[in-house]
C-alpha cells in the first residue's frame, strides 16, 4: 500500500528507461478505422491524458505505471515531443528545484492555461499546476492537503469548473489492486485553494462486480501468493458540461453514467447525505476510462472491453469507433475544432492491471476522430 498523501511510485511497476519515439501523422483506411486519424505512435512511454488548447498545441501525460523520465510533453508539429512545462518541472521532484511526481490528469482553459494534476508521491505532495501556454509562465500552484486524502488515494482525474473556480477530482483510490477501495470526490476552490472530500464511498462512486475482459484478458492483479483477483475500480471517468452545470461521472468496471449538479458540489454547506440526494442516474456506458462532453451535450466514452469509443446521446448510446488496435484502451479524450483526440494506451496489458504480465504491445497512439 502507498503512503498516506500519494502515491509511491516504486510499488506501481519496474523503471521502464525508453525514449518516446514519434512519427509524423498518417492515416488509417481500413474498413473499421476509415475515420481514425493517428496524430502520433509512441514507442516508449504510454500516453495517459491528453488536452489540446485553443491555440492549437497539445500536451500529453505520461502514464505513471511506466514510470516515465517526463511526466508531461508537448507533442509538437513535427511529431517530436519535449517536456512541458520546462525539463526541471517534468522530470520529477528528485532533480532540480520543481517538480511532477506521477500525472494522469491534464486539461486547458480557452485562455491557454494547461491545468496539470499531479498526484504526488511518498515524498512530495499531491498538487495542482497550472501553466501558462500564452506567456509561458506559471499561471497557479495549489498543493493538496494530506487531510483530504487516504492511504491509496490515485487523484486520477478532474473537471473544471470556469464558473466557480472550482476543480473537481476523481479520487480513485487503488480499488482493490492496493488496500480497501474508498472513492471520493476531492473539491479545490482554486481561488483560495482550500480542499475538501466529499461522497467517499457512496454508492454510484463504488464499483459494481464485474469483471472487465478485453480480448480474453482479465484486468486483475497478481497477489503475493501467486493467486490474481479480478480488479473493480470506482470513480474514474468525469467531465463538466460547457454551461458548467451538470458534472458527469462513472466507474471504470460500472456501465452507469451518473451526473450531480455542479452548483451543488461547490457549496461547502453542503453536508454528504444532502449532496447525493442531487446524484441522479443519466445514462448507460461500457466500462471506460476517459469521458469528454462536447457542447452540444454528447458524451464521448471509451469502451475499453470492446477496443471502442461510445457516443452517449440524450437517446442512449451507440459505438462512434472501433479498432482492435488502434482503440485497444482508449484512455484520454480531448474536443478542438470538431474533432476529438484520443490517447490510446492498451493499458490493461500492463503488469499491474493483466495480472504480474506485463504484455504491452506498442506503438501507443495519439489519435483524432471528425466527430458527427
Amino acid at each position: 500500500m502507498p503512503p498516506e498523501g500519494g502515491v509511491d511510485r516504486g510499488f506501481l511497476m519496474k523503471n521502464v528507461k525508453s525514449l518516446l519515439a514519434l512519427s509524423t501523422a498518417v492515416f488509417f483506411n481500413t474498413a473499421q478505422a476509415a475515420d481514425i486519424e493517428v496524430v502520433a505512435q509512441l514507442d516508449g512511454t504510454r500516453p495517459g491524458n491528453i488536452t489540446v488548447t485553443e491555440q492549437g498545441r497539445t500536451f500529453l501525460s505520461m502514464q505513471p505505471l511506466d514510470t516515465p523520465k517526463f511526466r508531461v510533453v508537448e507533442l509538437m508539429e513535427d511529431g517530436s515531443t519535449k517536456p512541458f512545462p520546462t525539463k526541471d518541472w517534468a522530470d520529477g521532484p528528485e532533480t532540480g528545484e520543481v517538480g511532477l511526481s506521477s500525472v494522469i490528469g491534464i486539461d486547458s482553459t480557452e485562455d491557454g492555461v494547461v491545468w496539470i494534476l499531479d498526484m504526488g508521491s511518498a515524498d512530495a505532495p499531491a498538487q495542482i499546476v497550472a501553466w501558462d501556454t500564452v506567456n509561458n509562465t506559471l499561471f497557479k500552484r495549489i498543493e493538496i492537503s494530506k487531510d483530504v486524502t487516504v492511504g491509496n488515494s490515485f487523484l486520477q482525474d478532474f473537471a473544471l469548473d470556469t464558473k466557480r473556480n472550482q476543480m473537481y477530482i476523481a479520487d480513485t483510490t487503488l480499488g482493490n489492486l492496493f488496500g480497501e477501495p474508498a472513492p471520493a470526490f476531492v473539491v479545490v476552490d482554486l481561488d483560495t485553494g482550500k480542499s475538501r472530500r466529499v461522497l467517499e464511498s457512496y454508492k454510484a462512486l463504488l464499483s459494481p462486480e464485474h469483471d472487465v475482459v478485453i480480448d480474453s484478458s482479465l484486468m486483475g492483479a497478481k497477489r503475493e501468493d501467486g493467486s490474481s483477483d479480478a480488479l473493480y475500480l470506482g470513480l474514474n471517468p468525469i467531465t463538466i458540461d460547457s454551461k458548467n452545470e451538470w458534472l458527469y461521472f462513472g466507474t471504470v468496471n460500472g456501465s452507469s453514467i451518473y451526473r450531480l449538479p455542479a452548483g451543488a458540489l461547490a457549496n461547502d454547506k453542503l453536508t454528504d447525505q444532502e449532496l447525493a440526494q442531487g446524484i441522479e442516474f443519466y445514462r448507460e456506458k461500457r466500462p471506460s476510462d476517459g469521458m469528454i462532453i462536447a457542447d452540444n451535450g454528447d458524451i464521448y466514452v471509451g469502451d475499453v472491453e470492446k477496443n471502442a469509443v461510445s457516443i452517449v446521446t440524450k437517446e442512449g448510446f451507440k459505438t462512434f469507433a472501433h479498432d482492435d488496435k488502434l482503440l485497444s484502451w482508449a484512455d484520454g479524450f480531448s474536443i478542438q475544432d470538431d474533432y476529438l483526440y484520443v490517447t490510446q494506451n492498451s493499458l490493461h496489458l500492463n503488469s499491474a492491471l493483466n495480472e504480474g504480465e506485463e504484455g504491452s504491445s506498442k506503438p501507443y497512439h495519439v489519435l483524432r476522430i471528425k466527430m458527427d
